[in-house]
């Protein structure tokens, strides 16, 4: 589209005059010299010097539906900013990963990020309530829960670690594939499967009878192809992005995880900021999620369709079948509770959510 051509034109211009000053404004990968994605417009380039430019960095790859949420986000602030702000969209883990980008938003040498909940469990113990698997009925229960006191709650907690969230984006439902057929708990006794480094997400896997390890997610793809792995688990746009569903025969809606992805800016960029500067990165993140979320559910459907037309199986769980995961997985729920100090009721909170969708 114009608005990417422009904003590819205004970015390699950022770049050159970054590489001219020293700056560190592109990073090195597999296809040549990458420059931040700048969402902002063609006049940007003529008043950067009047700018403000704030750095967002993610792991997930270009072209995720996240990735395009967060470049919603960047092109909304610039437009209600008048230009006056602009987002610099690092993807793919460009300026490190999730722990990595976590410490540079506590130094304020990063402005922003958008990682999974589990990346934030070390922080609080609040937020790995998230990684509890089967919390949510649906969608709306989910959402609702998000954005809504509970969710800021959450947040709340983060505030002392330096880490202030304007919104919860998303990835969708974390789904499991499988070399087998996977319909019950049992079915995934001695299976070996890659999971976050999340002590929830293997406690999960591991009360079903599973071999849960941790692994980067570049590795995977060849872990699967070798047999060093029998199964992994993500949402539908990290299964097609990574093309993991070549490797595996079966993907199975297991939905077992929201996997939400707090949009966070630093507390030493946020101090920094004036209240309309503030309103406007809230506003805009507030309008991109609500985009975004739409963009995941229509995203979900290509990829489904994509994994259908590969010849790999979708298995659609029926109600009754999740709850008899759900069940196998109290062990869960009792670590996460037991762990909490202030925080217990948290999955009483959120079953009154559920009750009412």
């Amino acid at each position: 589209t114009m608005k990417k051509r422009l904003a590819v034109i205004t970015a390699l211009l950022l770049t050159a005059g970054m590489a001219l000053s020293g700056c560190k404004g592109q990073t090195a990968s597999t296809e040549g010299n990458t420059a931040a994605k700048n969402e902002g417009s063609e006049s940007d380039s003529g008043k950067s010097g009047d700018a403000m430019v704030l750095r967002l960095g993610h792991v997930v790859a270009d072209g995720n539906s996240l990735d395009k949420g967060l470049d919603k986000f960047a092109e909304l602030v610039n437009e209600k900013s008048d230009g006056a702000l602009v987002i610099e969209v690092y993807p793919n883990s460009e300026l490190g990963d999730n722990t990595a980008m976590a410490e540079q938003l506590q130094m304020g040498t990063l402005d922003l990020m958008a990682p999974s909940t589990a990346a934030l469990s070390g922080f609080t113990s609040a937020m790995s309530v998230f990684d509890v698997p089967y919390l949510f009925k649906n969608e709306a229960a989910a959402e609702e829960v998000l954005d809504g006191e509970i969710g800021q709650d959450v947040a709340d907690a983060l505030e002392g670690s330096g880490f202030h969230v304007l919104s919860y984006m998303t990835q969708g439902w974390r789904n499991l594939t499988c070399k087998k057929e996977v319909t019950a708990p049992a079915d995934m006794k001695g299976i070996k499967i890659r999971t976050m480094d999340s002590q929830y997400h293997m406690q999960h896997f591991n009360a079903f009878g599973a071999s849960a390890t941790p692994m980067a997610m570049s590795e995977v793809y060849t872990a699967l192809q070798q047999g060093t792995i029998d199964a992994q688990e993500n949402p539908y746009t990290n299964i097609v992005n990574s093309r993991f569903y070549e490797v595996q025969d079966y993907v199975v809606e297991t939905q077992h995880i929201y996997d939400a992805d707090p949009l966070m800016v630093s507390a030493i960029t946020w101090e920094k900021l004036t209240d309309d500067q503030k309103s406007v990165l809230e506003e805009a993140a507030a309008e991109a999620t609500v985009w975004e979320r739409e963009e995941v559910l229509k995203d979900v459907e290509k990829d489904k369709q994509t994994i259908i037309d590969s010849g790999t199986k979708i298995i659609e769980l029926t109600d009754g079948q999740r709850a008899d995961f759900r069940e196998a997985a109290q062990e869960v729920y009792d670590s996460f509770e037991s762990a909490q100090s202030g925080n217990a009721d948290l999955i009483e909170q959120i079953e009154a959510v559920n009750d009412k969708k």
